[in-house]
């Protein structure tokens, strides 16, 4: 899609020397669904303000720029890290870092503030910002992961709070919340923030009831997911093996295998309550494709975890081909290296049909027509593809079994020109309500 810059008016728009600071996303990172959000939100902000400096605040080892190609030019983003690690040094650390900005916020004099913030680089350049978003790898506002996770990323929003920043949450899913703490605590921030966005209806219905004091309350929109808006690029040399024919009348399905599905989440026990063992699930579909279809089969990690990582995309691909007998692997094809984000959606752009259990590559696929079925593990999916009017293609694997998934895969196969045709004009508006959305926030800030 190709969108002209439209810039907020002159007096809400001095371009030269707007700050941002972006957090819950980052370039350098195995998860390409976070990358994308992180690649998607620069694109939309310098589309907006073209001399805008963005800056990541994120947990990381390195302070090092991370490079991200957007319309020819490479764009150096700055890195302000913090750590988790005991060995870190106190300035750098993020309970370091919190605990500066709780005792600059009880100084009773501006000047003791101004000073304590100076002190640390990361709460200086959060102080000068002249907008501060949260986007929360998108799915992370929760403890779907765990309460430990769900903590540590809320601290950088709590920090901005206490400078005193209207804090947005950029667009993203809130909840499950399994305890009542995470409860308390995302009314805490969403409370305190100044927008907050929601990719799914459900969530602007939740923001809005959560919100509802008259002393605090944040604008409330919906915003489909940004990564709608992500650069396709097909890289100039993809390592496909076998390598897919040059040609032919075939089509292609392709299948992203979730590896912490495939391991039984974090506590590698069934930790989203599936209906169904997924990874006999994954054999049992990689097997109906070849027995109920022609096509070519394009296996396509999209969350490259180091080898053994629970998280691990390419381990559970590799482990689900073991279980394939070697005569039938012909018309299996496995995507064998990483590439950036914007690589990976084109390389998932030579589908003809997908099928995904990570949110990012359905969406990959999604905003490129190709008709796409989703294996869910929470209500995140519902929602993003709700918002495009393709709800009804996601499979709950909480309360479906295995038959009738399988079964709903190759319905939507057979009605697959169909369901590109619909989603294709859809796109195009989610497209221009997602410019919309980050054009006022960026003008009223």
């Amino acid at each position: 899609m190709k969108l002209k810059k439209m810039q907020c008016a002159e007096k809400n728009n001095p371009s030269s020397g707007y700050s941002v600071c972006l957090m819950g996303a980052q370039l350098n990172t195995g998860n390409m669904g976070v990358a994308a959000l992180c690649a998607s939100c620069v694109k939309i902000i310098r589309l907006l303000k073209p001399d805008a400096e963005i800056n990541l605040l994120i947990g990381h080892r390195s302070a090092d720029p991370q490079v991200l190609q957007l319309a020819g030019e490479a764009l150096r983003l700055r890195v302000l890290n913090y750590r988790l690690s005991p060995k870190s040094v106190f300035h750098q650390h993020l309970l370091g870092i919190f605990f500066l900005a709780c005792l600059q916020k009880i100084m009773p004099l501006r000047g003791l503030r101004i000073k304590i913030i100076e002190t640390n680089e990361f709460l200086q350049t959060m102080h000068a910002a002249d907008f501060v978003g949260d986007i929360r790898g998108g799915d992370s506002f929760s403890d779907i992961y765990g309460l430990r996770r769900f903590l540590i990323g809320l601290m950088p929003a709590i920090i901005a709070i206490l400078l005193g920043k209207k804090l947005v949450l950029l667009p993203q899913t809130y909840g499950p919340y399994n305890s009542a703490a995470a409860r308390l605590l995302a009314r805490f921030i969403i409370a305190r923030s100044f927008y907050a966005c929601s990719r799914d209806r459900q969530g602007v219905t939740f923001l809005t009831d959560t919100s509802n004091s008259p002393r605090r309350r944040p604008r409330v929109v919906f915003c489909p997911d940004v990564a709608f808006l992500l650069d396709s690029i097909q890289p100039p040399a993809a390592e496909i093996q076998p390598p897919l024919p040059s040609w032919q009348a075939s089509p292609v399905i392709g299948i992203n295998i979730n590896g912490l599905m495939y391991n039984g989440g974090y506590t590698r026990s069934n930790m989203f309550r599936l209906q169904f063992d997924y990874k006999v699930f994954a054999a049992h579909l990689v097997q109906a494709c070849l027995e109920q279809t022609d096509a070519h089969i394009l296996l396509v990690p999209h969350a490259f975890g180091l080898s053994g990582n629970v998280n691990s995309d390419p381990d559970a691909t590799r482990d689900l081909l073991s279980t394939v007998p070697e005569t039938r692997k012909n018309r299996i094809h496995l995507l064998m290296q990483q590439h950036n984000q914007s690589e990976m959606k084109g390389l998932i752009g030579m589908c003809d049909f997908f099928i995904g259990s990570r949110m990012h590559a359905c969406i990959a696929a999604l905003s490129q027509g190709i008709p796409t079925v989703a294996i869910a593990y929470s209500h995140k999916f519902f929602g993003v593809f709700d918002s495009i009017g393709s709800g009804h293609t996601v499979i709950d694997a909480r309360t479906t079994g295995e038959g009738d998934a399988l079964q709903q895969i190759f319905e939507a196969y057979k009605k697959r020109n169909t369901l590109g045709t619909d989603a294709q004009a859809k796109v195009a508006r989610a497209q221009r309500t997602i410019v919309s959305v980050f054009r006022d926030m960026l003008c009223y800030q």
